[in-house]
């Protein structure tokens, strides 16, 4: 709790589980928490609460791995295997094991970044996320990438077509707006969190955007800072209908 392990395992977030009890009481609970329907889904067997781990996704672009500790021994599992995509298993953790260590490779070459889209600019979950990392050339040229959207399913997603449409290619604004697009495809939000799910989706390319041209050294301060503010005008007609 309270720690990079502890927010690696993060419960799923779901806006049927995350209220009071007498609230879940008067719509007979959720499969999540002591009913038998999953109210974002009703006609799934599954749980589809979403994940919303902030360093899953940020460490998963970087190749990361976790060592797992119990008594009865320690297994290492690579980070982007951790993880199930199921509301309620989705963590391959066992009980009565504890997250003691991430472990990285060398990253020298790379260059990360994470995009975070939330309702508040202080402290506040993720509704969607973007994380992206690339090792370029001297001439701009992409050797190796890795893009995941986090916040956009039970587990965070890695976008590897997305990243493999961008191998050996130089990160120009084509080369991003391609894998932008599809990106985009794996992020298919439902309706468990903060926002409209179809401005989420539309909102997946956008971020991995600005991703990309930041990792390519373009200054996106500009949107970083302006995004939010921009979006949720644009947003607010939507919640009002």
């Amino acid at each position: 709790m309270a720690t990079l392990g502890g927010n690696i395992c993060l419960d799923t977030r779901c806006n049927y589980y995350d209220q009071s009890y007498e609230w879940r009481k008067s719509i007979n609970f959720c499969l999540k928490k002591d009913g038998t329907i999953c109210w974002v889904a009703p006609g799934s067997s599954k749980c589809m609460a979403v994940s919303s781990t902030d360093t899953g996704p940020a460490l998963m672009a970087l190749g990361a791995r976790v060592l797992l500790v119990s008594r009865s021994g320690e297994r290492e599992v690579l980070l982007s295997n951790l993880y199930n995509n199921d509301g309620i298993d989705y963590i391959k953790r066992r009980s009565d094991e504890i997250l003691a260590e991430v472990l990285l490779d060398s990253l020298h070459g790379w260059k990360s970044t994470y995009w975070k889209l939330r309702r508040r600019g202080s402290f506040d979950f993720p509704v969607l996320s973007v994380a992206a990392a690339a090792r370029l050339s001297i001439d701009n040229i992409v050797e190796d990438a890795r893009i995941v959207v986090g916040s956009a399913a039970c587990r965070p997603l890695a976008a590897t077509e997305a990243a493999k449409s961008l191998l050996g290619r130089p990160l120009n604004l084509h080369a991003i707006k391609e894998a932008a697009a599809i990106a985009a495809r794996v992020s298919k939000p439902l309706d468990n969190t903060d926002f409209d799910m179809t401005w989420r989706k539309r909102v997946t390319a956008e971020f991995v955007t600005y991703a990309l041209r930041e990792l390519r050294g373009d200054d996106v301060s500009a949107e970083r800072q302006s995004f939010t503010h921009y979006n949720f005008e644009k947003l607010f007609p939507i919640l009002d209908q």
